[in-house]
């Protein structure tokens, strides 16, 4: 079985740079999804607030986010496997 360094390579890079992007990401959608923000003392209004109804969805972009870095890995690596 000969390894293809390339695919590997890749795959370290995709999950390196994926787990990095996470943070940034996750921090991003709970900004969205919440309605008021403090600002010193005070609370206002988030203006960047997606409302009620789209922030259920926008919650679930993490969960679709890591279930990309687990599959993409994945089928590349079985497909490496396979050959």
């Amino acid at each position: 079985m000969e390894v293809d360094v390339k695919s590997v390579i890749f795959l370290v890079l995709f999950i390196l740079i994926g787990i990095v992007l996470l943070s940034p990401i996750a921090g991003y959608v709970n900004l969205v999804t919440t309605p008021t923000i403090k600002v010193g003392n005070t609370t206002e209004a988030n203006p960047q607030y997606v409302g009620s109804s789209n922030a259920t969805l926008v919650d679930l972009v993490p969960l679709f986010y890591i279930l990309v870095l687990i599959v993409v890995p994945a089928v590349i690596a079985y497909k490496m496997y396979r050959d």
